[in-house]
């Protein structure tokens, strides 16, 4: 609202009880504590100073009569009684101001606790900013760990592009690896040449005292020929490749790292 005495835009200020006009605090002459001090019912009949002047003038006040020397003794005699009570009140000013000492020095003090709190709470706040800022490091370092993990194990399984894994077959001492296969791929309708064979060798089965043969090929197709042709033989046993004892079935799949067994399987194998 704007100030009915100077036209300036304020948001807090005065009203006279008379008028209504509304004033800033140095317009009506009052500062903003002494307007509040005033309270609710003082502030409903506070004039401005255009109003106080137009105020009716007072009635003429009768000249006294001059004061006898009775009403001056009395009145002396009054002012005495009233300040036989003086040293009283002044001890009573002396102990409140000991009492306001004291409660000074507890403020003092506890201000002193107040910024010992405030320092370690600001302590408190770095650290766990640093907290903060740790724990974003190791979700970073987590996701590229994970990263890491994956890329690795695609690297495992893409260094397997040209390996069979063949289960089944049971192990016998001192055992020639090539002429087992080589039995396989007679079963299967599948020559098997030592040159299309770069290594072969056993390796523990999990969870389990069996050892699958594992079979790494010269040339990726040739592994994925031999792999179809196995496949097409529903009933591939130990019995087909020179077991006469034994007699259990007989599986050549890719030869996959364990985590691509999990996935592939829902389970580990």
């Amino acid at each position: 609202m704007n100030c009915d005495s100077c036209g300036s835009r304020f948001t807090d200020g005065v009203q006279c009880g008379l008028c209504k006009k509304h004033y800033d605090f140095p317009c009506a002459q009052i500062s903003e504590s002494g307007w509040r001090k005033l309270g609710v019912e003082r502030r409903a009949v506070w004039k401005c100073t255009t109003c106080r002047g137009r105020a009716s003038p007072a009635p003429a006040t009768p000249t006294p009569d001059p004061p006898s020397l009775e009403n001056i003794m009395k009145e002396i005699q009054a002012l005495k009684a009233h300040l036989t009570g003086l040293p009283t009140l002044v001890e009573d000013v002396k102990s409140i101001k000991s009492e306001i000492s004291e409660m000074k020095l507890s403020c003092e003090f506890l201000s002193g606790k107040i910024d010992d709190f405030a320092t370690k709470i600001s302590a408190i706040e770095a650290r766990v900013l640093s907290l903060e800022d740790l724990s974003e490091n190791v979700s970073t370092l987590q996701s590229d760990v994970g990263m890491l993990k994956l890329q690795l194990a695609v690297n495992d399984q893409r260094s397997r592009l040209n390996n069979v894994e063949i289960k089944g077959v049971p192990e016998k001492p001192n055992e020639n690896l090539f002429t087992v296969i080589e039995a396989i791929g007679n079963a299967v309708n599948f020559s098997i040449p030592k040159s299309q064979i770069n290594y072969l060798y056993r390796i523990q089965v999990s969870n389990t005292n069996e050892k699958s043969i594992v079979v790494n090929f010269v040339n990726r197709y040739v592994k994925e020929d031999f792999v179809a042709s196995a496949r097409a033989i529903k009933t591939l046993s130990t019995a087909d490749v020179g077991f006469k004892s034994v007699s259990r079935r007989i599986f050549v799949n890719d030869h996959l790292t364990a985590d691509m067994k999990f996935n592939f399987n829902g389970k580990g194998i």
